[in-house]
């Protein structure tokens, strides 16, 4: 008897979990995309110019990182962007621009050893993201290490147009190319 009403108890708050997020009604944006993030941190799409504002989606990619912020739910599809600062410093960044079209998760890793800087789930309205002063989690980063900007969704099915904001620091980043239109796909 004990058994059944401790699965019980852990069923409704397993079902609270997931009843916290009412649902939203996103707007129909059309986005243009600029750039797209990468699969992972392997194939990470360089930043070269901050502050910079990029566009892009999830759908169509895999289910890489599952970083748990303020919820314990598995995430969805997932881009990357990579960023070596060119000084000592604080970034903030969001995803809480019109071209967001779902209810997303952002995460910031330094360094190819997943070491977790910050991560958002839910700051703006819509369940959008924000790593900032405001949300109470800025990016501290350092000269000489690469930062990794995760945009993922909070649970499985949530993908979509994104519209990622950095800022905090005016930096020019040299990134090598193996060829002109690669290069050239680095600047707005």
């Amino acid at each position: 008897m004990r058994i059944a009403t401790l699965i019980v108890c852990l069923l409704v708050l397993a079902t609270g979990a997931l009843a916290e997020k009412a649902p939203y009604d996103y707007p129909n944006v059309e986005v243009t995309m600029d750039r797209q993030g990468g699969e992972n941190i392997a194939t990470a799409a360089p930043i070269a110019v901050m502050p910079t504002t990029l566009f892009g989606t999830t759908a169509g990619y895999l289910h890489d990182y599952d970083e748990i912020c303020d919820y314990d739910i598995p995430g969805a599809t997932d881009v990357v962007y990579s960023f070596e600062p060119c000084m000592d410093g604080i970034l903030e960044a969001d995803l809480c621009g019109a071209g967001t079209v779902y209810d997303t998760k952002l995460s910031v890793y330094e360094n190819d050893e997943f070491n977790l800087v910050a991560c958002n789930d839910d700051f703006c309205p819509g369940y959008i993201s924000e790593l900032s002063y405001a949300s109470g989690q800025p990016i501290p980063v350092t000269v000489g290490n690469v930062y990794y900007f995760v945009v993922d969704g909070w649970s499985p099915g949530d993908e979509g147009a994104y519209e990622l904001n950095i800022w905090g620091m005016d930096c020019t980043t040299p990134v090598e190319s193996s060829s002109f239109s690669s290069a050239k796909s680095l600047y707005r």
